[in-house]
């Protein structure tokens, strides 16, 4: 099954577990996310990426440009692992680690949540390669990914008890759209995909075909 039918299946299961009011607010702040074109702000194919940093879960700086000087990068922006479509997509990149590995690449995964709050779910889920701490979104926001939370969103968030303020440690309610860069050694985002609607992910097959055209194979 592809990954795209799991998150289509998950979405009705999240969306039947939700009362109906808050399933009809859901779904009308989603359609006014998706329709805003916040995607064009995101960086393109053939563009330098950044030099950021993450944090890892001693709170250490890892810097994407260290990471680059040994292999290609597979970058994998989420939202947290309160976010089950995340949950979901962590568990199938997983599954491909292995394989993007036999291809020069190294998978890093980076989401604004404090990693003492991710950290069990991760175990859980045997997620097998690096999760990082964007703190403050300063990674995410280079990328051209972060947007504020609309107040609606806020409040079916704080119903279902996910506080971001406390997850991210941080008071301005900011997410990054979820996306996927893979960048070259040379620090050129050789493919990217990212997409407002945060039901959509990468496929993992996609991403291991796009290394294979960056190696050459």
């Amino acid at each position: 099954m592809t990954l795209k039918k799991e998150l289509s299946l998950l979405k009705k299961d999240v969306l039947a577990s939700l009362s109906p009011n808050v399933r009809e607010i859901l779904i009308d702040e989603n359609k006014k996310l998706f329709n805003s074109f916040l995607e064009e702000r995101a960086l393109k194919v053939n563009s330098k990426a950044p030099n950021v940093f993450f944090r890892d879960k001693n709170l250490e700086s890892v810097h994407l440009a260290d990471l680059l000087e040994k292999h290609h990068i597979v970058l994998s922006f989420f939202r947290g692992t309160w976010c089950p479509y995340c949950n979901l997509e962590l568990m199938s990149l997983a599954k491909i680690n292995n394989e993007i590995e036999k291809r020069d690449a190294r998978l890093i995964a980076v989401s604004p949540e404090l990693y003492r709050f991710s950290e069990d779910t991760l175990k859980k889920n045997k997620i097998n390669f690096p999760v990082y701490t964007d703190l403050n979104n300063h990674a995410a926001d280079e990328f051209g990914l972060v947007f504020e939370l609309p107040p609606e969103y806020r409040k079916i968030y704080q119903t279902l008890n996910i506080h971001l303020n406390i997850l991210n440690a941080e008071t301005k309610w900011t997410l990054p759209m979820p996306a996927t860069f893979i960048i070259s050694k040379s620090g050129v985002i050789t493919s990217s995909y990212v997409n407002a609607d945060y039901t959509q992910r990468m496929e993992p097959d996609e991403i291991l075909k796009k290394l294979d055209v960056l190696s050459g194979s």
